[in-house]
């Protein structure tokens, strides 16, 4: 049967392609590609009246529960099914929502891609699961559906099993990952007239970096940060942070010497990595050194944006990053980005999506993060890295604004039909809500607390705490939360006290 467009199927594979050392490491990390599948079954199924197959490993827990708690999130007469969308349903036939989500899982927690998992060949379970995959397409095509595989970055698998399913895929070619490193970022900015933090050339042994580093602390930069240049190492994991502010003098060759013995001293974002793993991955991935920027106040906004098929580039989302650790690490976000530079980032990010569409990038989503550095009253904003793939933020963004069934303005705010009249709706969220009390909880028992308190997320006033990443629950204590307030001060309190319920919850069933 022709494809009518009428109506959407999707096969996601949100396979987080980094390194695999650290996928063992970073707590929960193997569950990451299980981030966004609240906010896929909302805008595919409840909004978009689509058909949805979820691939995971390890298995969801709890996964029938969950998947009916996203679902009503949108309560049917709110969603796709309108009245004269009611009556096309019955007369071909579409299912309810439910049986429009299919998860399909493995049973495999290694520290593995999640692409490595699905197209494993010696896997008999992988093997009938890319069957009820190419099932599903099958009978999506039939039904008249426009049917796409969705990945969370460029990946050299999943494009090629797109192309063997026949389907397009949603993210830039493969062969674009290497704009995606430290390196490459920096080079875009300096050519598109972005500021940089001073930093060096890329340094493929420590010798180089040491001269390298040499030549910034004599221009008077002693607190820095070093990057492995790969797209292996999301989440700041990469980095380390080395302070030089007691080695002084101008004889280059003892600054050079002075540097080389200090490198090992180096404070390594990822605490479970030595400094000899660390320096045995600067020959393959190179490295660059950068200052350590130093202002009355520093922010991480970071723009999300993405290439058309018809290449186009669009701003989706702008917002201020949450870091953790020494402030390099990734735990959350806050929609929109601040007033004050709002309008700067989106300038730039949408400076950055030409860049890649005239570098021959013909689709797919990309985020670039800046630092926003005051002195005095006003802020410079600085290019930082380029993610040539959808980030940390995108699931919380796809969920609110669905939730919300509206899309940013000119200024990048969310605005949406409440009982007060046309109101502004911002949010808080997080991936990293964790407490060792929490190990053994249940997703479901986490469901069934915050839907029976008042943060539960209120369809009509639009505000409230919906949550994700819940198979992190039992193993981890750890999960994640979207909190859709009018302002931000509501938004950081439902944040508080959805943590609050929870360890409430699991203090109740100890």
């Amino acid at each position: 049967m022709a494809v009518t467009g009428n109506r959407r199927a999707v096969v996601s594979v949100q396979s987080r392609e980094c390194s695999p050392e650290l996928l063992e490491r970073l707590s929960g990390s193997t569950l990451f590609p299980e981030r966004p599948v609240g906010a896929t079954i909302v805008a595919v199924v409840c909004r978009g009246g689509g058909t949805l197959l979820y691939v995971t490993a390890p298995r969801m827990v709890d996964a029938d529960r969950q998947v009916e708690y996203f679902l009503g999130l949108v309560p049917e007469d709110r969603a796709e099914d309108r009245a004269e969308d009611r009556a096309e349903d019955r007369a071909g036939g579409s299912p309810p929502r439910r049986e429009r989500v299919v998860i399909g899982s493995l049973d495999d927690s290694s520290p593995r891609w999640l692409s490595d998992k699905l197209l494993d060949p010696t896997n008999a379970e992988a093997a009938r699961l890319r069957a009820a995959v190419r099932d599903f397409v099958t009978t999506e095509r039939q039904a008249g559906a426009e049917v796409e595989l969705s990945y969370f970055e460029p990946s050299r698998h999943l494009q090629d099993y797109a192309t063997a399913l026949g389907l397009p895929g949603d993210q830039a070619d493969a062969d674009h990952i290497p704009l995606g490193t430290k390196s490459a970022g920096r080079a875009m900015f300096r050519t598109i007239g972005i500021d940089v933090p001073a930093g060096t050339p890329l340094c493929h042994d420590l010798d180089a970096l040491a001269e390298a580093v040499a030549d910034l602390v004599l221009a008077g930069h002693r607190r820095l940060v070093l990057k492995l240049s790969s797209t292996a190492y999301g989440a700041g994991m990469g980095n380390a942070t080395l302070d030089l502010t007691d080695v002084t003098g101008t004889d280059r060759t003892g600054v050079v010497r002075a540097v080389a013995e200090r490198l090992p001293g180096s404070h390594l974002v990822d605490g479970k990595l030595s400094w000899a793993e660390f320096a045995a991955l600067i020959a393959r991935a190179g490295i660059v050194a950068e200052e350590f920027v130093e202002a009355d106040e520093l922010r991480s906004p970071s723009f999300q944006g993405r290439v058309t098929r018809g290449g186009d580039v669009e701003c989706v989302s702008t917002h201020d990053q949450v870091l953790g650790g020494v402030g390099l690490t990734y735990v959350g976000s806050s929609f929109p980005a601040d007033a004050a530079y709002r309008a700067t980032v989106v300038e730039y990010g949408l400076r950055v999506g030409r860049y890649l569409v005239e570098r021959g990038v013909t689709t797919g989503d990309y985020g670039v993060d800046f630092i926003a550095a005051r002195r005095g009253d006003a802020f410079q904003v600085l290019g930082c890295e380029l993610n040539l793939r959808a980030t940390g933020t995108r699931h919380g963004f796809v969920m609110a604004s669905q939730l919300l069934d509206t899309l940013p303005d000119v200024d990048g705010r969310l605005f949406t039909d409440a009982p007060e009249g046309r109101s502004e709706r911002v949010y808080q969220a997080s991936d990293a809500i964790t407490d060792p009390t929490l190990v053994g909880m249940t997703p479901g028992r986490l469901i069934d607390a915050v839907e029976r308190s008042p943060l539960r997320y209120d369809h009509v006033r639009r505000t409230g705490t919906v949550l994700h990443m819940l198979s992190a629950l039992p193993r981890y204590g750890k999960f994640g939360a979207v909190c859709i307030g009018r302002d931000a001060v509501e938004a950081a309190e439902l944040m508080r006290r959805t943590r609050d319920l929870a360890l409430d919850a699991a203090a109740r069933t100890a």
